[in-house]
């Protein structure tokens, strides 16, 4: 897997869990209880402050996404 493709995986799912945390954080729950058997749980500190969390995953997302573009153009 190159640069290029780790940091758009890593700024897609950045993404994809701020805009769940902003918009639909009853998903994200649910995908906690999920995930909690087989990766990792959520801390519940998580959802006090999911606002503060989902734009900052956010703007993580857009920095992936830059360095993407940035790499693609620096080679």
């Amino acid at each position: 897997m190159s640069l290029v493709s780790f940091c758009i995986l890593i700024g897609a799912i950045a993404f994809a869990l701020g805009f769940l945390l902003l918009l639909a954080p009853d998903s994200v729950r649910k995908l906690n209880e999920l995930s909690a058997k087989m990766i990792a749980k959520i801390d519940t500190l998580t959802f006090s402050y999911r606002i503060g969390f989902g734009v900052s995953l956010i703007i993580a997302a857009l920095f992936m996404f830059f360095m993407a573009y940035y790499f693609t153009k620096r080679h």
